[in-house]
């Protein structure tokens, strides 16, 4: 089989920067912040995919390729390949059928009664879009450089499939009219998650990275990156009662958890920390608690992770008011990793602000432990 090797690629540059996000994930905090910024690509064309390749195949070779354009070293990136199909794959093995709406793929429930809940029974790994997934991690496997890291695909947390499979205006009773069916699904779902990223980080071996989205590259300590998106829609004691105990059972699966929610407000951090073995939490800080906050509560002994695209609650009018934010309550000792994303929308001009490096340069190069080592 034939593989795209990148041997001018900077390999020693891309060590040093998994050495330090490790440090970050679980030795001392260091003294700077890490930051990705989506840097200008190199001049060229990407290498095209030989002819006898594969859709996957094909896929992993031009996402490799596209790796070879950006520059290192004056972030925190380390290249990555994606598996992600959509945020429904656990849920399409279960049964549900994905729609598509306007670009976006959605999935239409497939669960009606309560006692079609209690026919729900574990599906096979390769169910619905999920053995397309472990093609799609096989091809990255064959076409590849071997020093190239593979993410697993989008994990959106058993409460969201769960969600997904029933539909959000019954899902949402659940807890009050059906606690006990609602435990049992979530049971089921849990386990079948543990199951199948197993199989799927089997698949990518040691080149398999534990994240997902932002796209930052994790060490094997780091656990498993999950969406948790119905965070904020439910209270903090039905978040306790029905979510905790079985995100809990999935960071003792995969020896951590790094938990995505859009949001993540005031009211849920305490039973947010509850959740064993927790090493990160990434959300939208415009929907969110502040950075501060965030710092405080987590930042010890965690990864703090903001970005900000919906900007309702903050409406930065950039991305210095965006820098300045997140880098103002930052101190030495408190693990911080900043992903600004490519676009940032403002809600009272309907509009949004393409991504501006140099203003993000320029709040990082302030800080002297940044340019000592990424300036």
């Amino acid at each position: 089989m034939v593989r795209l090797l990148l041997n001018d690629y900077d390999w020693a540059e891309v060590e040093r920067t998994k050495r330090f996000i490790t440090g970050l994930c679980a030795g001392p905090a260091p003294d700077r912040p890490a930051a990705i910024v989506h840097a200008k690509p190199l001049e060229g064309q990407p290498e095209p995919p030989p002819a006898g390749l594969s859709q996957y195949e094909q896929q992993a070779w031009r996402e490799a390729a596209s790796l070879a354009s950006r520059p290192l070293g004056r972030d925190d990136f380390v290249p990555t390949l994606g598996t992600s199909l959509s945020t429904c794959a656990l849920a399409t093995a279960f049964g549900a059928e994905e729609a598509e709406r306007n670009g976006v793929r959605w999935v239409k429930p497939c669960i009606g009664g309560g006692q079609e809940v209690d026919r729900l029974r574990r599906p096979r790994v390769t169910d619905g879009r999920l053995g397309e997934v472990l093609e799609r991690t096989r091809a990255c496997v064959r076409v590849t450089d071997e020093r190239l890291p593979i993410r697993v695909m989008d994990f959106q947390s058993p409460f969201t499939t769960v969600e997904q499979l029933v539909g959000c205006d019954r899902f949402f009773l659940m807890p009050y009219e059906e606690p006990g069916r609602l435990k049992g699904a979530m049971d089921l779902v849990t386990d079948f998650c543990i199951e199948f990223f197993r199989a799927q980080m089997a698949e990518g071996g040691e080149r398999c990275c534990p994240g997902i989205w932002p796209p930052i590259w994790f060490p094997r300590c780091a656990g498993i990156q999950m969406s948790d998106d119905h965070l904020a829609n439910v209270s903090p004691s039905v978040y306790e009662e029905f979510v905790v105990p079985f995100n809990s059972r999935i960071s003792e699966a995969f020896g951590g958890l790094f938990l995505h929610s859009c949001t993540i407000p005031e009211s849920h951090l305490r039973v947010v920390s509850k959740i064993r073995g927790l090493t990160g939490v990434n959300c939208d800080i415009s929907t969110s608690v502040s950075v501060g906050r965030l710092l405080e509560e987590f930042g010890d002994d965690i990864i703090v992770a903001p970005h900000a695209y919906i900007n309702t609650g903050t409406n930065f009018a950039g991305y210095a008011d965006f820098m300045r934010a997140v880098l103002g309550p930052w101190r030495p000792g408190k693990r911080l990793f900043i992903y600004p994303c490519t676009v940032m929308y403002l809600p009272k001009q309907a509009r949004e602000i393409q991504f501006d490096e140099a203003a993000v340069r320029g709040a990082l190069d302030a800080i002297p432990t940044w340019r000592r080592d990424r300036g």
